[in-house]
């Protein structure tokens, strides 16, 4: 019978530290290795793939290295860093050798079912990834517009906001137009960069919603979220992106509290407090969701059984309280539709 070994990989930039670890006794192997997956495996090379029970890393590390060690056929697990970062702060000296002894002890001990995590597919990361693109560059936007406006205004421009799309040229050149003859022209000299960098931004921002668009017109899954009041393209792209695989849930209730829209608990003896929501897992996603919850409940025409449920509990608990409500509604009837590959009911009692 083979021996078993368990890894532990302490991935860096430039290094990662490698440990591993036999049933019993002290470590077999301890050393450096560059970063990549073909160095790490060129570090195991002494050890048959079949002898190797799993190799541990946390979820910092790139998923390019977890994607090419499995496509090598190791058997790679990755853990939450949250809550390996309990068992790893026992040492009283934090160092990468025993941040990587540590992981290889957790796989030893049988640990990796309550500390793994997840790992998306390539496709959803990529997804993400524009996603995240998107958001930076709207903020950046934002945060210009906000700025420019500012500006003007100390130099006594009636401005109240900087449009958006092509208006927003001929209305800042018509407010330079009169601050030049009021003969602030070093002013406008100054401003023009913002304005060159804001329609810059707009042009990639169009680009990447163009995109995100076609794929979500492509998306059979994308185009059934797009069907409940409140939800666009962005919300339902980025619910799909997060999610990647909904049978990995085994409940479709579960959802709300990976993203992180369930109160935390906080409980002893006879008292029980339920505080805010633990703001666990994706934001952007989790963000999203409150957006459209937040439409479906004020700007959306179409009536459902979803909407009156939160305007009820709007008179009964006010409108923040409601809105989150509903996006954890909204998470669990999407997961459910994709689950059952079902369009929106509107009114499933009726249907």
């Amino acid at each position: 019978m083979r021996a078993k070994h368990w890894v532990g990989l302490d991935v860096g930039e430039s290094c990662t530290r490698v440990c591993v670890l036999r049933k019993r006794g002290p470590a077999v192997l301890e050393c450096s290795t560059g970063s990549s997956a073909e160095d790490i495996a060129r570090g195991l090379s002494m050890f048959e793939i079949a002898d190797i029970d799993s190799i541990v890393m946390e979820s910092g590390a790139p998923g390019e290295i977890e994607r090419q060690l499995k496509k090598m056929g190791y058997p790679v697990v990755v853990l939450d860093v949250r809550k390996t970062h309990r068992y790893l702060s026992i040492r009283h000296n934090k160092t990468d050798e025993n941040d990587a002894r540590g992981l290889a002890e957790i796989a030893r001990l049988g640990e990796l079912s309550r500390l793994s995590v997840y790992s998306k597919s390539y496709d959803s990361e990529v997804l993400r990834n524009q996603l995240c693109v998107r958001k930076r560059l709207v903020d950046t936007r934002a945060e210009i517009q906000t700025s420019l406006r500012s500006l003007l205004r100390n130099h006594g421009s009636q401005l109240r906001r900087v449009p958006h799309g092509k208006a927003m040229r001929p209305a800042i050149e018509a407010e330079f137009a009169r601050l030049q003859s009021t003969g602030a022209s070093q002013i406008v000299s100054q401003l023009l960069p913002l304005v060159d960098v804001w329609e810059t931004l707009s042009g990639h921002i169009k680009r990447i919603d163009d995109e995100l668009a076609c794929i979500a017109r492509l998306n059979p899954v994308v185009q059934r979220f797009i069907q409940i009041p409140g939800v666009g393209p962005m919300c339902a792209i980025s619910f799909y992106a997060t999610i990647d695989d909904p049978h990995r849930f085994a409940r479709t209730a579960d959802v709300g509290a990976y993203l992180g829209m369930v109160p935390r608990v906080q409980q002893s003896g006879a008292s029980l407090h339920r505080t805010r929501v633990t703001r666990a897992g994706d934001a952007m996603a989790r963000g999203y969701l409150v957006l459209a919850a937040g439409v479906a409940l004020t700007r959306a025409k179409q009536s459902s059984a979803l909407r009156e449920w939160g305007l009820d509990l709007r008179k009964k608990v006010g409108f923040s309280k409601a809105r989150m409500a509903v996006a954890r509604k909204l998470a669990v009837t999407m997961l459910s539709m994709w689950k059952a590959d079902k369009d929106f009911v509107p009114y499933p009692q009726r249907a």
